[in-house]
């Protein structure tokens, strides 16, 4: 079983113009609108790869139809707290391989609530090994920032935990840390003050916090157009992006995340194998336009596609 717990839904409005011009005119050529934030996009990737994923976490009453007719058009399974308040509506500005956001902070929600929502996810199968929990997004105004510690420290199986900021620091500090991380570049030197951006000191910086955090398994640092790290407490490996036409990066990380998931379900899957799961599956994103994620087809055929897994160990 795969849980997805996200906090912070959102309506996201995606523009895509040729050149965006700072102070100017901008000609949109594409538009979309759909229910999303990095939970969404994780179920509807898990989906999609064939894995049935139960998400959990908060609605709102002003719109959160929009929520639940979105999980049950994608035939999720979801077990929601209910809250005051409205669904935040986020910006994606999109020109060419870059995305530029403009993210609201979410409505308030009560300590109550938090509590309902913490203990229906403690009535879920929590002290079943084999269980994954996947913790993923911001906190809306109101929830503390060691609510993934929490969860994580009292979860018997694997978290991937997907956040930024006091909430990654403080599950990573806890005495039962997530399995592991998965930041953006923005979100690792946002969370941890990394300096340098080239790939090579990125996999240096994840080797020295993993030595610090000796219970962390992995981090997997999504890098956009450069791909990706991937370092766990024995290795460090890079892979480029891969060279296809990139018809928006919405909801790549997302896919990476799910595609971590799907591979630690199978069985005897290497680093490597785990790795090329993650590429495949935000490569088979990115070929898509809007909001759409990775299709079983499309990851099938770019993780068959071996030629394109030029994998290497960065640090020798």
């Amino acid at each position: 079983m795969i849980i997805v717990v996200s906090l912070n839904p959102s309506v996201d409005w995606l523009y895509s113009v040729p050149k965006f011009l700072y102070g100017g005119l901008n000609r949109v050529k594409l538009v979309c609108q759909d229910i999303a934030g990095k939970g969404i996009n994780v179920a509807v990737a898990l989906k999609n790869l064939k894995i049935n994923p139960i998400y959990m976490g908060f609605n709102f009453i002003e719109n959160g139809n929009l929520l639940t007719d979105k999980l049950t058009k994608e035939q999720i399974e979801h077990d929601l707290v209910t809250v005051p308040g409205a669904i935040r509506v986020n910006i994606k500005l999109y020109e060419e391989n870059t995305m530029t956001e403009l993210n609201q902070l979410g409505d308030t929600v009560s300590a109550q609530v938090v509590q309902n929502l913490f203990d229906k996810i403690k009535q879920s199968i929590w002290n079943v090994e084999k269980n994954i929990l996947i913790l993923t997004g911001s906190c809306p105004q109101g929830v503390k920032d060691d609510f993934y510690a929490r969860i994580c420290e009292n979860w018997a199986g694997k978290v991937i935990l997907d956040t930024e900021g006091e909430s990654l620091m403080l599950a990573i500090e806890s005495q039962k840390p997530p399995y592991a991380i998965k930041p953006n570049l923005y979100e690792l030197q946002k969370t941890f003050g990394l300096k340098n951006t080239e790939p090579k000191e990125i996999a240096l910086f994840c080797k020295d916090l993993l030595k610090k955090y000796t219970k962390l398994n992995l981090i997997c640092v999504s890098l956009g157009a450069e791909g990706a790290i991937w370092a766990t407490q024995s290795s460090a490996l890079y892979c480029p992006a891969f060279e296809v036409n990139v018809k928006s990066v919405h909801g790549a990380g997302d896919s990476m995340v799910a595609a971590l998931a799907y591979g630690l379900l199978q069985k005897n899957t290497s680093e490597t194998m785990l790795f090329s799961h993650v590429m495949s599956a935000a490569t088979a994103t990115v070929i898509h336009d809007g909001t759409n994620m990775c299709t079983l087809e499309g990851f099938k055929e770019i993780l068959n596609s071996q030629p394109h897994l030029s994998f290497k160990n960065i640090l020798d």
